[in-house]
């Protein structure tokens, strides 16, 4: 609220001016019609009706009558006008707060730790960004605003009451204090089943979002009608606690319209003798009766702010449990700008756990000379992705320290950090926009001769001249109109024109055809060129052009050497060079092959 302080006081002085004031006024002008115009008592008069014949020069009562109802449509035309502007500033504070609430949700999110990302599904995520800052957003625009409209019209509403007559205020008031706690009590009935339709329309987002990101295997296996099934039942328990919800609030209005009839029914028998004994006119009766439905309004409203002040506190605590977790690689206090990396990479007494899992690196210390290519190589789940990925903190280590060029990583800010390592993943990112902005993604300010100039290296610039619209042809979501190898050659146009110091590779030519095998090949020769790189691979090829091939099994580093001198001396390496299906794949000049 605190930026917005300004734009809350305007929304809080025409929610006044947008009801309360005409609903106080309205049956008090209709009192002096009928009190003074419609059924005067002789000798008695009211300071505002007299002060208005001054004013005026209006004494006769058709003169006045007709200025009396003048006035009620003035009010309702100044109500029109506070409404106007209420609702577009109320509008500026509501989707103010939901902008920067979203704005920081986003930036935390992309600054989440990798194994916070892993655990949480991203139905949660959405759900969190839009039903829960849907009720964070209620309780600003109504529950905030209304808190003070309401609490304005119920005492000015009292006060003016009591001016009138003290005994038939009461009266009005105790019917209040029975409609209070009945909807105390629907708000304990009712909020349990919000809060587990919450829970459900998480899991229901989670399914859907599955399935769409994994349409291809649910069709491949024929698994469409399983999907359905399990879509339909997650929607049916999420229809049901709404239902329960819908129950609840179908037994409450009934019964507290019913009390508030009788509240009315109350304040017109005793008003009625009232008047019938003179002792209030049939002005202050109307009044009374008028008021009365203006008073159950704001008992109403106090205990539905209760609503939206639980339901928005539990949304908060949704929305900022996944902004306040999971940054376990902060910002260093006073972070050093990286200047440009020779490259040297050195792990010192290195070890690293998940979070609540057992030790992945055990006491890792290797030293990598700048522009070294090395090969990690290990069974799956040996730690050689995880120690890789270290350098650029995706991770912090548990102890010990990981360094470039002497410095602790963590000593940079990740910014400048990242931006001189170049990763390419197994699983490469495409993202649904054109070719060029895909190459140019780590340098937006890239020439087109800069951004052509990469993919010739990363062989795909004569596939994109291939297409319609070249380099400004657009890829479909996630690059799906692309081959695996396509976008392999893409991520490595990409990484080329970032020009890093520092590469990881993870084995970047699997699941391809020899012929595209081959470009991904010179594609990444033209990237290793040098630069230190870290290569985690399962190939005998590549293992046998590295500098050094360091071998890990179970988190720890059990041989490091040339491929040829590991091939005696290893017996683990010895077991993995023999795992892989060896065959030989065609130079494109002919001349011979290379051992994969």
């Amino acid at each position: 609220m605190k930026p917005f302080l300004g734009v809350f006081i305007v929304v809080v002085v025409t929610a006044f001016g947008r009801e309360p004031m005409y609903q106080l006024l309205v049956p008090l002008l209709i009192m002096l019609i009928v009190d003074y115009i419609l059924l005067p008592v002789p000798d008695r008069t009211n300071w505002f009706l007299e002060l208005l014949k001054v004013w005026t020069g209006t004494t006769d009562r058709f003169g006045l009558l007709a200025i009396m109802c003048l006035l009620i449509v003035a009010a309702a035309i100044v109500r029109g006008f506070f409404f106007s502007v209420h609702r577009i500033w109320r509008g500026k504070m509501s989707q103010g707060i939901l902008r920067d609430m979203r704005r920081d949700f986003y930036r935390c999110l992309l600054n989440k730790s990798f194994s916070y990302l892993s655990q949480v599904r991203t139905g949660q995520i959405i759900s969190r960004m839009t039903s829960d800052m849907g009720a964070i957003d209620l309780f600003y625009s109504e529950a905030v605003r209304e808190s003070f409209r309401m609490t304005m019209q119920f005492l000015l509403t009292l006060c003016i009451l009591l001016t009138f007559d003290v005994g038939l205020t009461v009266l009005c008031c105790l019917p209040l204090l029975i409609i209070f706690i009945s909807t105390r009590l629907y708000s304990s009935k009712v909020q349990p089943y919000m809060t587990q339709s919450k829970r459900e329309f998480d899991s229901l987002n989670s399914l859907l979002v599955e399935g769409i990101v994994a349409q291809k295997l649910v069709k491949a296996l024929g698994q469409q009608e399983r999907f359905s099934q399990e879509f339909k039942i997650r929607n049916n328990a999420y229809l049901e606690k709404i239902l329960k919800a819908s129950i609840v609030q179908s037994l409450y209005r009934p019964s507290s319209s019913a009390i508030a009839a009788v509240g009315t029914a109350l304040v017109i028998f005793f008003g009625g003798l009232a008047v019938l004994e003179g002792q209030i006119t049939i002005g202050a009766l109307i009044v009374f009766g008028t008021y009365f439905t203006q008073l159950v309004g704001p008992v109403r409203m106090f205990s539905r702010i209760i609503d939206y002040y639980q339901d928005a506190v539990v949304s908060a605590k949704r929305v900022f449990e996944v902004m306040d977790i999971g940054e376990d690689v902060p910002e260093a206090e006073n972070p050093i700008e990286l200047p440009k990396l020779n490259g040297a990479i050195e792990f010192e007494g290195v070890f690293f756990a998940y979070e609540s899992s057992k030790e992945t690196l055990k006491n890792i210390s290797l030293t990598i000379k700048p522009g070294e290519r090395v090969a990690l190589v290990g069974y799956v789940g040996s730690g050689k992705t995880t120690l890789a990925e270290l350098v650029p903190r995706f991770y912090d280590v548990s102890s010990g320290r990981v360094t470039v060029d002497g410095y602790d990583v963590r000593q940079f800010s990740l910014k400048s950090l990242r931006s001189q390592i170049g990763i390419v993943m197994q699983d490469i990112y495409v993202f649904s926009s054109t070719i060029r902005e895909n190459i140019a993604y780590g340098k937006p300010t890239a020439s087109d001769e800069e951004v052509e100039k990469a993919a010739k290296a990363a062989q795909i610039h004569d596939f994109v001249m291939t297409l319609p619209e070249g380099y400004n042809s657009v890829v479909g979501e996630r690059g799906l109109t692309l081959s695996g190898g396509q976008r392999q050659r893409i991520a490595i146009a990409r990484m080329l024109l970032s020009d890093p110091k520092i590469l990881i590779l993870d084995d970047s030519t699997s699941n391809v055809d020899a012929e595209t095998e081959m470009l991904i090949g010179k594609a990444v020769e033209a990237l290793l060129e040098g630069r230190t790189a870290l290569i985690i691979t399962q190939r005998a090829s590549t293992c046998e052009a590295a500098d050094r091939v360091i071998v890990m099994d179970e988190g720890e580093i059990i041989a490091v050497g040339k491929h040829s001198d590991l091939q005696g001396t290893s017996e683990k390496y010895q077991q993995l060079i023999e795992s892989q299906i060896l065959e030989l794949i065609p130079e494109a000049d002919g001349s011979g092959g290379v051992c994969r």
